[in-house]
């Protein structure tokens, strides 16, 4: 018989927790009072037939604003939360440039540096190191064509 019995536990008692719960109760509470009296002292002088209007008038609002908001959450189509927008990408990301030195140099584009180098040095500007070493490529690719 022993199995049978089991020993009850036996809930954890916080009294700070339980404090806290009843303030939050009893404010729920006054703020009820509070609202009703308010309502009272609003509609204790009127008459039945205008209080009765007033109700039915509340009710048919408030009716029909829930039907709208049910009916709208149904048909409506869902709009995500949140948008993800597509990652703009590069046309040719995914190339190291390896398949310029296969194909030829157009002599016209040999032709369009140097007229870029002559320009900056006419100009007195320095052509960025980066481009620079592009330039530097693309002609030794032109050179090594002519070979």
């Amino acid at each position: 018989m022993m199995f049978w019995k089991r020993k009850r536990k036996e809930p954890n008692e916080n009294p700070l927790q339980d404090k806290l719960a009843r303030k939050i109760a009893g404010g729920f509470v006054l703020v009820q009072t509070k609202f009703s009296d308010m309502m009272n002292k609003r509609f204790e002088n009127m008459p039945a037939r205008r209080l009765k209007i007033f109700l039915i008038a509340f009710c048919v609002f408030s009716g029909g604003l829930s039907l709208y908001f049910f009916v709208s959450a149904i048909v409506a189509k869902p709009r995500p939360a949140f948008k993800i927008d597509q990652v703009k990408v590069p046309q040719h990301f995914d190339r190291s440039g390896d398949e310029v030195m296969e194909n030829e140099m157009p002599e016209d584009v040999y032709h369009e540096i140097q007229q870029y180098r002559y320009y900056m040095d006419s100009i007195g500007e320095p052509i960025r190191p980066g481009l620079q070493d592009s330039m530097r490529t693309l002609e030794e690719l032109y050179w090594q064509q002519q070979k």
